[in-house]
């Protein structure tokens, strides 16, 4: 994922980080930093959206960056507010009525794009996987945004639960704990899809 805007300068300080680098670490961290947004707002196509807003902003905030932390950990709280503010204000618009049409076009959209089995029995979502079928979303979204930042990351970066705490600054507990309800809720979400593959799963770390 490029960069779009890169500043022409470097910061003054010598220690700081420059353009160039941060476009490296930015593109390493991209699908860490789509898993927050995704989390947060529950739907991969506004994810996208956050996290090229998150880099401009990122740019922008360079000389704010200590180098020796962690880069994905500092994008990833300017990926969660972005996404928090995007979720309020496209609550706030739910208020209204919505274009019928709009509202078609947005479903056969999602049907034309989405991964037909997207998760399996045991509540686990295949790797890499960017699309999901409105009964997986149904299922997602009845988790809270962190339980879905959480399981998002375990599932899809394959991190673990000490390197998901620290880019969610919760703690490791907690991010196990998240996993394993997420995972639970989702099978229950999906039993009526397969009882027999579902109940057959279990939780795994």
């Amino acid at each position: 994922m490029n960069v779009i805007g890169r500043p022409s300068a470097d910061t003054s300080d010598p220690g700081a980080l420059g353009p160039e680098a941060f476009a490296a670490r930015f593109e390493t961290a991209w699908r860490t930093l789509w898993c927050i947004a995704a989390g947060v707002l529950g739907s991969p196509q506004h994810a996208e959206d956050v996290v090229q807003d998150a880099a401009v902003i990122g740019l922008q905030k360079l000389g704010d960056f200590d180098p020796a932390t962690n880069f994905t950990a500092w994008m990833g709280r300017i990926v969660r507010n972005l996404a928090l503010n995007d979720a309020r204000r496209r609550q706030r618009r739910r208020t209204y009525p919505q274009n019928p049409t709009t509202i078609d076009e947005t479903r056969s959209a999602a049907l034309t794009t989405a991964d037909p089995t997207p998760i399996d029995g045991s509540g686990r979502i295949g790797p890499g996987q960017h699309a999901f079928d409105d009964e997986v979303m149904c299922g997602l979204r009845q988790l809270d945004d962190t339980a879905r930042a959480c399981l998002l990351l375990r599932t899809i970066m394959d991190m673990t639960y000490r390197d998901i705490a620290r880019t969610l600054d919760i703690p490791e507990g907690t991010a196990m704990s998240h996993v394993h309800r997420a995972r639970r809720s989702l099978r229950e979400h999906l039993i009526h899809r397969d009882p027999a593959t579902t109940a057959a799963g279990g939780d795994a770390p």
